[in-house]
């Protein structure tokens, strides 16, 4: 789900806790509005930055099977580039992945010439959204912190620790992370520390670059949803429910780095579906569990984060596909499941044949 990729200022964005001690409070939350801007639709990081390990391939051999299992049940497992057709329009559906790898060159060389085609590019977010967002949070504090309890006041004694010692090797300072709303925290969790310090460092993912020759070639871009939609997809989360995401995501930060490798590795196969089940698999395997509890947590994230914008999408494409050519690039983790953007075109009738990537 996440592409915001510009910075609103030339400090790097996620500074080190004493750094962020000596700056004033506004630098700080320009400074926290770009982490926003670039985690809430995945980070843009140097693939150099980490070097974890593919953790699927340390499965045991009955754990590998449940995995393939689940993969397969979803419809449209697999597969970068999809082409949709209906009445004589088409639409080349770009799975992406928002960090730039040396692996993402090839593709985008083989979509140059699909970009100079279209008649449209659409993306989760242009630099118009981005800008936006960044200045949104910026200027209202409140986006991100609480005037409630802060965290420690809200979290055992064992989780706060454990969460300000990671927060702290990601760069934030607990007195900081302590005032942050639960969901900003969960999602900085998923962030390995290696790539923290990367970010604005290196090339961007496949949709800026996807934007980038969209502008040379003087081709539209336009977003698919209003910039301010990930804030209020998480504001729909009940406290409670944020705190809970917190504890899922506590588990496995220290693994985040390795996390991010196995993500890397299953997008570049073209197995995005991998990417969530594993996750899923992951959380109802973290000790202590309760699976039925990670189930509906799991459940909740991918309806939010993902479902509901897919519907929404839809509306979009139905209402400015007819007659033209469009290139729609999202985070690939859009495209498969029952409620993937996949399996509503087809359920809209449209034709789908997967493409090379």
């Amino acid at each position: 789900m996440y592409r915001f990729l510009r910075m609103v200022s030339a400090d790097p964005p996620c500074q080190s806790a004493a750094t962020q001690r000596t700056r004033p409070m506004k630098q700080i939350l320009t400074s926290l509005a770009t982490c926003l801007a670039l985690l809430a639709t995945a980070p843009a990081v140097a693939q150099t930055a980490c070097a974890g390990r593919n953790l699927i391939t340390d499965l045991s051999g009955p754990d590998q099977a449940a995995l393939a299992a689940a993969v397969a049940k979803a419809p449209f497992p697999e597969g970068n580039h999809w082409r949709a057709e209906k009445g004589g329009a088409q639409i080349d559906l770009i799975g992406t992945f928002h960090l730039y790898d040396p692996r993402m060159d090839a593709p985008m060389q083989r979509l140059r010439p699909l970009i100079a085609k279209a008649d449209r590019i659409y993306l989760e977010a242009t630099d118009a959204e981005i800008a936006a967002l960044q200045k949104a949070v910026a200027s209202k504090p409140d986006l991100m912190f609480t005037a409630g309890p802060t965290l420690p006041e809200r979290l055992s004694e064992p989780d706060w620790q454990a969460l300000s010692t990671a927060m702290t090797a990601r760069g934030i300072p607990a007195f900081l992370a302590s005032k942050f709303r639960p969901w900003y925290v969960s999602v900085l969790l998923s962030m390995p520390p290696c790539a923290m310090s990367a970010l604005g460092g290196a090339p961007t993912g496949l949709d800026s670059l996807i934007a980038a020759e969209a502008k040379a070639l003087g081709k539209p871009t336009l977003p698919l949803e209003p910039f301010d939609t990930i804030l209020k997809v998480f504001e729909q989360i009940g406290p409670d429910d944020q705190l809970d995401m917190i504890r899922a995501a506590l588990p496995l930060a220290p693994r985040a780095e390795d996390m991010l490798a196995t993500m890397t590795d299953s997008y570049f196969r073209e197995s995005h579906r991998e990417i969530w089940e594993f996750g899923r698999l992951q959380s109802l395997a973290t000790p202590g569990a309760d699976p039925a509890k990670a189930e509906k947590d799991m459940a909740l994230m991918e309806d939010a984060l993902i479902n509901s914008r897919n519907h929404a999408w839809m509306t979009v494409l139905r209402r400015d596909a007819p007659g033209l050519r469009l290139i729609v690039a999202v985070g690939a983790g859009h495209l498969s499941g029952d409620q993937g953007l996949l399996n509503l075109l087809k359920q809209d009738g449209w034709t789908l044949t997967r493409q090379g990537f």
